[in-house]
């Protein structure tokens, strides 16, 4: 092993070392790594490594150990590669899992709040349910279900609001807070 000396204050051997070998490095590391920027980072890391070993280096064959140091960056960026994507994969498989988890949870409690919705509604006086029916399911305007019931357009409106009414009072008397407010979200004016 022959000790190489850098002048001191100077750093001769590794602009030398660069000028000579910098390019034929970085096309070495695009061998193993299919990606510009990451290639130039590690003949990057490969020089700053001789630069940090201080001003006495002990390097048999310059060249070789330039080389040698890309290559074992290559590969430690590769397995780092592998393992961050492993991870990835795996946090988005249990992502995966909690939102049809959730998405089933929420069906099932979706599918019980409707029934219970089906069921308040059914119970609500006819004079009641038939406006209120064709408002919130038929999408009718007042207007429209007036002149269907031949109904002043006002009688509708009272008939609807009491309905509205009716529903809250049943809803919060069922315990169904939550569901008050996801029924008022979707048929607004609750």
């Amino acid at each position: 092993m022959t000790k190489l000396k850098r002048p001191q204050g100077s750093n001769l051997l590794l602009e030398h070392a660069f000028r000579q070998y910098h390019a034929p490095l970085y096309f070495y590391a695009l061998k193993f790594i299919d990606d510009n920027d990451h290639a130039k980072d590690i003949v990057q890391d490969a020089f700053l490594s001789l630069l940090k070993s201080g001003d006495e280096i002990q390097i048999e064959n310059l060249k070789a150990y330039l080389f040698r140091t890309v290559r074992n960056n290559c590969l430690n960026h590769i397995k780092h590669t592998l393992v961050t994507s492993e991870f990835a994969q795996t946090e988005k498989e249990r992502i995966s899992r909690e939102i049809n988890f959730y998405d089933t949870h929420q069906t099932l409690v979706e599918k019980e709040l409707q029934e219970k919705l089906t069921e308040a509604i059914s119970a609500l006086p006819e004079k009641y349910k038939v406006p209120f029916q064709l408002s919130r399911f038929d999408e009718l305007s007042n207007k429209e279900i007036a002149e269907k019931l031949d109904l002043p357009v006002r009688t509708v409106e009272t008939q609807i609001y009491r309905a509205l009414k009716i529903l809250r009072e049943d809803l919060i008397n069922k315990g169904l807070i939550l569901f008050q407010f996801l029924f008022q979200k979707k048929y607004k004016n609750l």
